[in-house]
This record gives C-alpha cells, sequence and structure tokens, in this order.
C-alpha cells in the first residue's frame, strides 16, 4: 500500500492511502481493522480505480478522544468530509463490516455524489451479531474488561474458532502478517485498544434496524459480497436481504471464505467488484 497521509475533520488527524488511477472508489473498513484490510484488493482494483482507503476515527492511524463520536452518523460525516478533501464531484463507495453499513449511510445522505455502493459480509437489519453483543457487555463491565483484553492479546485465543480463527474458513489466511496488522497493533499502546474497543461500543443495533429503509431510499446500484461460511452475518440472512431491496441490489456469495472473503478470495472478489463497477460506470 502507499504511504499514509493525513486531513482533519472534527479537529482529528484521519488517516488514508492513495492508490491507482481511474474513477474513485472509497474504502472504508470495519472492526477490528484499519485501511490495510484492504491490503490484497487494493493492487487489483487499483489497475482500473483510484483506491482511497480511509482509517475510521479511532482506528488504524487515525486520532480520537474519549469526546469523539464514532456512531455510524458520525463516521458518515467525516467521510463526507474526507471526499471534500479530495475535491471529488462523485465517487463510488466499498465498505466492509461497519464499513459496508457506512457505505449505505453514505449512499443516502451524499446521494449526490455517490455513484455506486459495495458491502462485504456486512450488518443485517434484525441480526445484530450476539458476539458483538457480548463483546460489548464483556468491555462494558469493568469485573470482565480486563479478561477481554488478556485475551484479545493472547495469541492462542485469537487463532481459536472463539476469537479472529473464526474469520477464516481456511486457517493457512490467519498470518503472522494478519496478526501483526490486526491483533498485536491493537496492543501497542493503551489509547489504541481503547479507540477500538469504543469504536466496536458505539455500534448501535438501533441504526442497524433502520438499514431496510435505506435500502428503499437508496438510487444507485448496490452490490454485496458475502462469504458462504460467514458465522457473523449468516449468508442466508443476506440472501433475504438483498431479496427484498427494491432498487439495483444483487448478491454474490464467495465460496470457502467466511467474514473475510476480501482475505481469503481477494481475486475473486475483485472481479466481482470491477464487473460491477464498469457496468455501473457505463449505466451512469
Amino acid at each position: 500500500m502507499s504511504d499514509t497521509q493525513y486531513f482533519t475533520a472534527d479537529d482529528l488527524k484521519l488517516a488514508y492511502t492513495v492508490s491507482g488511477e481511474g474513477p474513485p472508489l472509497v474504502l472504508i473498513h470495519g472492526w477490528p481493522f484499519h485501511k490495510a484490510n484492504f491490503r490484497h484488493l487494493i493492487p487489483l482494483l487499483s489497475q482500473s480505480y483510484t483506491c482511497y482507503a480511509l482509517d475510521s476515527a479511532g482506528m488504524g492511524e487515525s486520532e480520537w478522544t474519549k469526546d469523539t463520536d464514532l456512531g455510524f452518523h458520525a463516521h458518515v460525516d467525516r467521510t463526507m468530509a474526507f471526499v471534500d478533501h479530495l475535491g471529488l464531484t462523485d465517487y463510488a463507495v466499498l465498505g466492509h463490516d461497519t464499513g459496508g453499513t457506512i457505505a449505505r449511510l453514505l449512499a443516502v445522505k451524499d446521494a449526490a455524489r455517490v455513484t455506486s455502493v459495495t458491502a462485504i459480509d456486512t450488518e443485517i437489519p434484525f441480526q445484530f451479531p450476539p458476539t458483538v453483543t457480548l463483546l460489548q457487555k464483556l468491555h462494558r463491565n469493568p469485573l470482565t474488561r480486563l479478561i477481554l483484553k488478556a485475551a484479545l492479546s493472547s495469541e492462542t485465543f485469537v487463532k481459536s474458532g472463539s476469537g479472529y480463527g473464526g474469520f477464516f474458513a481456511d486457517a493457512s489466511h490467519f498470518t503472522d502478517d494478519f496478526m501483526q496488522l490486526f491483533v498485536h497493533s491493537w496492543h501497542r499502546t493503551r489509547h489504541a485498544y481503547d479507540g477500538l474497543m469504543a469504536y466496536l461500543c458505539a455500534v448501535e443495533p438501533v441504526i442497524v434496524d433502520t438499514l431496510d429503509q435505506v435500502h428503499a431510499d437508496t438510487n444507485v446500484p448496490m452490490l454485496f459480497i458475502w462469504g458462504t461460511r460467514d458465522p457473523i452475518f449468516p449468508v442466508k440472512y443476506a440472501r433475504e436481504m438483498v431479496a427484498n431491496i427494491p432498487g439495483d441490489a444483487r448478491l454474490i456469495e464467495i465460496d470457502k471464505a467466511r467474514f473475510l472473503p476480501h482475505e481469503e478470495q481477494p481475486e475473486a472478489v475483485a472481479e466481482a467488484v470491477l464487473a460491477f463497477l464498469q457496468k455501473s460506470d457505463v449505466a451512469a
């Protein structure tokens, strides 16, 4: 990935990278990740698109404070400020997990500029993941907060099926690089770890449950990409969600992948994204 650059929004320095040439594509990561979660995807997409990968506030190399609003709508507003900073008059947006929800909210709030939405393994209305609810409760309780932090810093736990190992259909994709980027990096300082958990605790089911209306209000093409073995957002609910969207929406399922198809099957994901974007560009 290219060198990190910064801009300021809400008095926070937010980090991003720029790669490639062509029409603009803004990429928004989910939890517990940052912009490097697209490191396998960007080289494939940047041959045809200019990829702008943003670290959301509280995550990666972006700043946050205890007063920072880390809710979905605040992330949307800061992403719009990012687009303003770049001087873009239109852009496609791609998001994974919570980034996929931010992308969908953007399509309504920034409708004049968003040309298409790609969402990978993302929130489904009225299907809030029990694991997320549990993690939020554990972190908010002083008696269990330290136990949770110890678990999330333990290589044995995070590699297990109960930890981040459950993100993968094939455990060989849980590499030392992944461990360094998305486990060790969060424990480099207390502030980094607290940002990770503050972001998670700001994920609200009440916002997720509005997504049916968001989909109905969206006037651009939407592509949903799903790992067929995702245990967090089961694909059967994704099928129902996409089938109920009244506009231009389609679902592509990626075999041999769970929560992170862009980590496990980046070529298949890139092929689907490029075909969708190119069709959307022609239609526009």
